[in-house]
């Protein structure tokens, strides 16, 4: 611990008291378990930033700059551990005296709630981990069953005032060998809850939450995470695109975000021609996989950069890591998709909209598109030059569409002056580079009522 209670021992009197506005907005799944909402049936797009260690590996100016750089940039969550001892191994004897889950250190805690109060207060959400499982399987196994439901209650009365917080269970692990411990952490925070918590379940870069845990009634989030080297797993191909249309297909009702992908690692690493090295990728990669997810079924994206939650890792200080423009990039993508009802989406996973030039399926130039549930308008991200074939059905009769070329690296639009009518189909191809000099654009079409 470099700090405890931060600036002021009357700061932490008021940690159980959230704003008035705060205690207003809560949160839940739409009716068709596509996205979250607020109760009052507000939509609410994730748009997240990776910072597992903010908690305790942060000073406080550092935490209040980090969370004022995050929300001036766009972003409105904020992923983090309680107890992460991936890269500090003796992190729980911090946070728990003797070892035992069930005995809590005061002081340590009390700088956890400072740090979740800081974010909230700003307005953003908090998706809060009680502790990362990677590396400690072998003290949650000590503890048993009965200590981590506790525990998972303990640590859900702790904020469960506070309806800006969300949780994930688990850290960068498949369940196992603690899969009844996990189980019963996340059934301890929902008992809190009613039910009603807002829960995912962070697994290994090929596994989504409900794929870890397909019957766990304590899910209510579905995090998908692909990150794996050259995106596949054991040889065999898992793209994000490809996840999410298999997790909306097995498991309905539940919203899929996408809660870990490749990190920005800034000069640190040299990236080849595919933009991959590891588990990182550059400013291309890492926009790429977040618009491939937002046009394949996600109610929102997490951004990462290495030296962010690996503070100051190599040379890439967080302070330098914020202003990465894959960073940018995101905020890019979130300030266009508050100007549309992205809610309406659905994603044209069989091909219904977008009928030919979206590429090879499970290869990185494969194109996703969505389509409005109204008709009202499309989104197609390209992630190299394709000439787009659009089926036009009855569905789009007697209305008119425009269209307009959206750069992803600088949020420029431009109209679509060239196109062709083939057959029922609208013909575009898109642009041979974007302003960042990569391959990479979004085509958003509105179709009108005449």
């Amino acid at each position: 611990m470099k700090h405890l209670y931060c600036h002021s021992a009357v700061l932490y009197i008021l940690l159980i008291s959230f704003s008035g506005a705060n205690a207003q907005i809560k949160f839940e799944a739409s009716p068709n378990g596509r996205y979250l909402q607020t109760v009052d049936g507000i939509p609410f797009f994730i748009n997240a930033c990776t910072a597992w260690t903010l908690p305790v590996d942060y000073t406080c100016d550092e935490v209040e700059a980090y969370l004022d750089n995050r929300l001036k940039e766009g972003f409105n969550t904020i992923q983090m551990s309680a107890v992460f001892s991936e890269i500090d191994k003796t992190m729980y004897r911090k946070a728990f005296h003797n070892n035992d889950i069930s005995k809590p250190v005061d002081s340590y805690w009390k700088q956890v709630d400072w740090c979740v109060k800081e974010a909230t207060d700003r307005g953003l959400i908090v998706i809060l981990n009680p502790i990362w499982k990677r590396s400690v399987n072998e003290f949650i196994q000590q503890q048993g069953e009965n200590k981590c439901r506790a525990y998972g209650r303990w640590f859900a009365e702790r904020y469960k005032d506070n309806p800006r917080v969300f949780y994930f269970i688990g850290g960068d692990q498949i369940p196992e060998p603690v899969r009844g411990e996990m189980n019963a952490m996340g059934e301890g925070v929902q008992e809190v809850y009613g039910g009603k918590a807002i829960v995912a379940y962070h697994s290994c870069g090929s596994q989504s939450s409900k794929e870890a845990f397909p019957d766990a009634s304590w899910l209510t989030l579905n995090w998908t995470y692909a990150y794996t080297p050259a995106y596949k797993f054991e040889g065999i191909p898992r793209y994000p695109y490809q996840m999410n249309y298999e997790n909306m297909k097995q498991y309905r009702n539940i919203p899929i975000q996408f809660g870990e992908g490749y990190y920005d690692f800034g000069a640190a690493k040299k990236y080849p021609a595919n933009g991959i090295t590891g588990r990182w990728g550059n400013r291309y990669v890492i926009r790429r996989q977040a618009w491939w997810n937002v046009t394949s079924g996600a109610t929102g994206v997490a951004y990462g950069a290495e030296g962010i939650w690996h503070k100051n890792r190599d040379g890439e200080t967080w302070l330098k890591c914020l202003g990465y423009e894959s960073s940018k990039d995101m905020g890019r993508l979130k300030k266009l998709f508050d100007s549309l009802d992205w809610w309406k989406l659905h994603p044209d996973m069989d091909h219904e909209f977008l009928v030919a030039g979206y590429g090879e399926y499970l290869t990185d130039g494969y194109a996703t598109a969505a389509v409005a549930n109204d008709m009202s308008f499309a989104l197609i991200y390209t992630p190299v030059p394709h000439t787009l074939c659009m089926r036009l059905s009855e569905s789009f009769s007697n209305r008119t569409v425009e269209m307009k070329w959206i750069d992803p690296a600088n949020g420029e639009k431009r109209d679509v002056k060239e196109y062709e009518l083939r057959s029922g189909c609208l013909v575009v191809t898109s642009p041979p580079v974007n302003s960042s000099g990569a391959g990479d654009w979004v085509l958003i079409l509105n179709f009108r009522k005449e």
